[in-house]
């Protein structure tokens, strides 16, 4: 994993030092772009398992470059909602493309024998639940 993270990403981290973007803005971004809706400060930090201190500062990132905005809760004036603009959602949509041009480009790399084996061994994975609901839709 730690191979394929870093031989597969290089435009990716290159494109987030270009946007002068850090982890937990992209993870906070992802969470947003799962979302069906505002998303509180305090969901996002649970989800991720970062402090709210941490995705507060990820949030301002985002709002500041108007890749998302935050409200606040008409039921809870304390907290924050947080929403992905379609700026955001273009954003993490380029993002994802690069970390997946990288990683194709790497199985585009192995032999078929190699992809039939990697493929045979991911279908239980990709099968669970919890990943299937993440899977672009057939």
């Amino acid at each position: 994993m730690k191979y394929l993270m870093t031989a597969t990403g290089r435009d990716f981290f290159a494109e987030l030092e270009r946007r002068d973007m850090g982890l937990s803005q992209v993870k906070t971004l992802q969470v947003l772009t799962e979302a069906e809706g505002p998303v509180p400060i305090t969901a996002i930090s649970d989800s991720l398992g970062l402090s709210v201190p941490t995705v507060s500062r990820s949030v301002e990132a985002l709002v500041c470059r108007e890749l998302a905005s935050r409200t606040e809760d008409p039921s809870d004036r304390r907290s924050k909602l947080v929403r992905i603009t379609a700026k955001g959602r273009r954003t993490a949509d380029q993002l994802y493309a690069l970390r997946a041009a990288g990683l194709r480009e790497w199985v585009q790399s192995l032999t078929r024998e190699e992809r039939e084996a990697l493929a045979q061994g991911l279908r239980p994975l990709a099968q669970r639940e919890d990943v299937a609901a993440h899977l672009p839709r057939r």
